[in-house]
């Protein structure tokens, strides 16, 4: 006699093997599993596809932050401030780039560089530092933007992307680019697919992956007469994995070729930094992808009720 017994299920007058049930439930494990995946996405961007379409759907990234009003009523811009912040959000924008730097006691913050001569910080009053003597992280988070906004750090930042889940930051480093972003990946892992890093350089694309983030923009306004030639930036954008190319405004205009051939290889392409909406409409008109703006009112992007 066989030590194996047939273990068997009776519905109706139906016979069904145990072995059969078991096999219908695994896959009905896996399908559920499988939908509950695509029903509640993980945290970021998952794949260059992925990121290429939600840059597509989105259009626009809010530069620094975008305009912000004070309790005064006046409006700032490049702000990178906890205002900034939550007003580029409330107001419907999900992408947006900001600028960062590093404190003499190498803690990461929110702000642009300077464009006066002997400042450390655009718009960054009352730190009492200067170009030669860069702000210490205590003395940075002291300070307030043009005297009346609130200086942000990365821990500020990355504090509201995880309460966030549906926001991305697309980085524009003032120092060393490589370091800031390993020193970003070594505090904040977790948000590695919700940052958007620019890069430079060509060089830095593998160095950028190796500290542990996939996803880039190749933003044009640093690259070398070299780089910017259409056979050299064709042969690097076509043969690495990017999340498309930024460059200034008047790059359709002095490099034709180059804008004509990223679009022939529907390589998405964005131009900064515009905030008339005719303009932005024209850009649009002549087939680039996004548009980095100050403004963050939908209605005044592309105009009112368009």
């Amino acid at each position: 006699m066989s030590r194996y017994v047939e273990a068997n299920l009776y519905i109706g007058k139906k016979k069904i093997g145990i072995t059969a049930l078991i096999t219908v439930a695994v896959i009905l494990f896996v399908a559920c599993a499988a939908a509950v995946l695509i029903l509640i996405p993980g945290r970021g961007i998952a794949t260059i596809s992925q990121g290429r379409k939600l840059l597509e759907k989105e259009r626009f990234i809010i530069h620094a932050g975008g305009f912000v009003i004070d309790e005064n009523g006046t409006e700032h811009v490049y702000t990178n401030s906890i205002e900034a912040l939550n007003n580029c959000y409330d107001s419907g924008n999900r992408i947006a780039e900001f600028d960062f730097m590093m404190t003499a006691d190498d803690r990461v913050v929110c702000a642009h560089d300077a464009d006066e001569e002997g400042k450390w910080a655009y718009g960054i009053e009352g730190a009492g530092f200067s170009a030669d003597y860069p702000a210490y992280y205590e003395d940075f988070m002291a300070a307030k933007f043009e005297g009346v906004l609130t200086t942000m750090s990365l821990d500020d930042l990355a504090a509201f992307m995880k309460t966030h889940s549906d926001f991305y930051v697309v980085t524009d480093v003032k120092d060393d680019n490589v370091w800031l972003c390993r020193a970003i990946m070594e505090k904040y892992p977790e948000l590695a697919q919700s940052f958007i890093v620019q890069i430079y350089h060509e060089d830095e694309y593998d160095r950028i992956r190796a500290a542990g983030f996939p996803y880039m923009i190749y933003t044009l306004y640093r690259a070398t007469d070299e780089e910017l030639e259409t056979d050299a930036l064709m042969e690097f954008v076509k043969s690495h994995k990017l999340l498309g190319v930024t460059f200034w405004d008047e790059f359709p205009e002095k490099f034709p070729e180059s804008f004509e051939a990223l679009k022939k290889e529907h390589i998405p392409t964005f131009v900064h930094t515009i905030n008339d909406p005719e303009q932005i409409r024209e850009y649009f008109d002549m087939g680039v992808t996004g548009i980095y703006t100050d403004v963050t009112d939908k209605n005044r992007q592309i105009g009112e009720g368009e």
